[in-house]
């Protein structure tokens, strides 16, 4: 088991324009499959991506509406 960083982009699903980030940190892996965000994280939430590592955003969509 592998233990990874992930940056996650998403909507909160009551502001559908404005992206936010988070970093979830220490989440398992095994055999290099998918990182299984917790159940009470993904709530509320429409998942655009989710990244290796604690990634530095530049610009986000809705930053400037």
């Amino acid at each position: 088991m592998e233990l990874k960083d992930v940056t996650v982009l998403f909507f909160d699903s009551d502001e559908s324009l404005v992206m936010k980030k988070a970093v979830v940190r220490g989440m398992a892996t095994e055999n290099g499959s998918r990182v299984q965000l917790p159940e009470h994280f993904r709530e509320g939430k429409v998942i655009v991506a989710v990244l290796n590592g604690d990634v530095e955003v530049l610009s986000l969509v809705g930053d400037r509406i």
